[in-house]
């Protein structure tokens, strides 16, 4: 699985190696989310403040994030350097056949529920990269485990 989602992120890279990068701010990136629930993020700013990001998680089954966020410029008088918050939802189902940390009883588990998100990001001048860590509470409605922290560490190609 983890061989297919590489390839699929490298074939995606490639397919838009033609973007031009915005140094202090980009309109769409997209790249990789290393996380407990790792996966693909797509990130677009709807003005100089707002934007949103999904999320596609991949870890013990397939999942979807939704965020709303509010940018933040240039926190400790950094010009490349964001700060971001924000609040969105996830549905999640956990696939069955894979035994995971929290349960051993191999049942399909499905959660859904809101997400919070805070972090950090710097989008570098000479390349089109962006790169980001966040903290990313939890609260799911349908499962044992009502409560989560997630948090990661992006890497995103900046398209324009």
């Amino acid at each position: 699985m983890k061989k297919y989602i590489f390839l699929i992120s490298a074939a995606i890279l490639l397919f838009c190696a033609k973007g031009k990068a915005q140094p202090q701010l980009y309109y769409t990136a997209i790249g990789l989310n290393a996380a407990y629930n790792y996966g693909i993020t797509l990130k677009h700013y709807l003005n100089h403040k707002n934007m949103i990001e999904g999320i596609v998680n991949f870890n013990y089954g397939a999942g979807t994030t939704l965020l709303y966020e509010f940018n933040n410029r240039h926190p400790f008088n950094v010009d490349e350097l964001d700060w971001y918050y924000g609040i969105g939802g996830h549905v999640k189902a956990l696939n069955g056949r894979r035994s995971n940390v929290f349960y051993n009883d191999r049942l399909k588990h499905l959660y859904v529920g809101l997400d919070a998100v805070l972090g950090l990001e710097y989008t570098l001048k000479e390349t089109p990269l962006n790169l980001g860590i966040n903290v990313k509470p939890e609260l799911n409605f349908i499962t044992n485990n009502m409560f989560w922290i997630d948090g990661g560490i992006t890497i995103r190609y900046v398209l324009k």
